[in-house]
């Protein structure tokens, strides 16, 4: 009967053994799976982010040759309007010569 007590004692001890293996390897298999995907949702998380920050770049790009174009219209329309006034006052000057010398 010890005999038997023991025998079962240490085929007990062998399974619990065998069941502490199992549960480390699948640990190991798990920790393995789990770093992979996290590796897998870093590179889309940054790919994104990539992703975004071009789009917003190109964004800030557009907009920024955008209020380029206008001041240059709006500079275009100045220099018209001063080379005008230029014009008109350059007129009148050779006018008032004109009628002081006549």
């Amino acid at each position: 009967m010890v005999e038997e007590t023991i025998r079962e004692i240490r085929e007990t001890e062998k399974q619990a053994d065998e069941i502490i293996r199992n549960a480390e390897a699948k640990g190991e298999e798990l920790r393995g799976e789990a770093e992979k995907q996290a590796a897998v949702l870093k590179e889309e998380i940054l790919r994104k982010a990539r992703e975004n920050a071009a789009a917003l770049t190109q964004e800030a790009r557009r907009k920024a040759e955008e209020a380029r174009d206008k001041e240059a219209r709006r500079l275009e329309e100045e220099i018209r309007t001063l080379r005008d006034s230029a014009l008109r006052r350059e007129e009148e000057a050779v006018n008032l010569v004109v009628s002081r010398a006549v």
